[in-house]
């Protein structure tokens, strides 16, 4: 994909320029919207997140934070998954809440009427085991963290994570190795 002028248009927005972000969103939805998609890929299809939910919610946060220091292209795709991470954290706490009975009312089971199938969610408790997994990697190893993001939730390849870290793309093979390993041990604990 041609991305020219998303540096500059990075460089403008961390300047404060707030027109440049809805340039650079145009420019890069495609790119983005490919992201979400890889990221909500193993959620179940009753699952209420769509990529395009996921892109118009992260657009926002970056809008909220009103500029932002990104070092280019590779770099702004980082912290695009990076957030994406976050927001999805965010909505599985809500529905973690909701499902504790967070703003329910309660009906009682005479007045339920069912007009065809349930769809039933990933558990929302999947998603924040995940990310606490993640911030506990990140305590002992930043670089192994950073390299799962990047490569889960950017869907960056490893030369373009290599290059983004500045690292050699070997190193970034053992590293990433290393942490989908230590991530299942600890998912699989849970």
């Amino acid at each position: 994909m041609d991305y020219t002028g998303a540096d500059h248009l990075i460089a403008a927005w961390g300047r404060g320029d707030r027109q440049s972000l809805d340039e650079l969103m145009g420019l890069v939805y495609h790119e983005l919207h490919g992201m979400a998609s890889g990221i909500l890929s193993g959620e179940p299809a009753g699952n209420r997140t769509r990529p395009t939910s996921l892109v118009n919610e992260l657009y926002l946060e970056l809008e909220r934070q009103g500029r932002l220091e990104a070092a280019g292209k590779r770099h702004f795709f980082a912290i695009a998954a990076y957030l994406m991470r976050q927001i999805l954290v965010q909505n599985a706490r809500k529905r973690a809440a909701q499902k504790r009975g967070g703003g329910g009312v309660a009906v009682p089971l005479g007045e339920v009427v069912l007009d065809g199938p349930v769809e039933w969610e990933e558990e929302p408790e999947t998603m924040l085991a995940l990310n606490d997994a993640l911030v506990r990697l990140g305590e002992f190893d930043a670089v192994k963290a950073s390299i799962v993001e990047m490569r889960f939730f950017a869907d960056l390849s490893i030369e373009d994570t290599a290059r983004a870290l500045e690292i050699s793309p070997t190193t970034v093979k053992r590293h990433w190795a290393v942490a989908r390993v230590w991530l299942y041990e600890q998912l699989r604990a849970r």
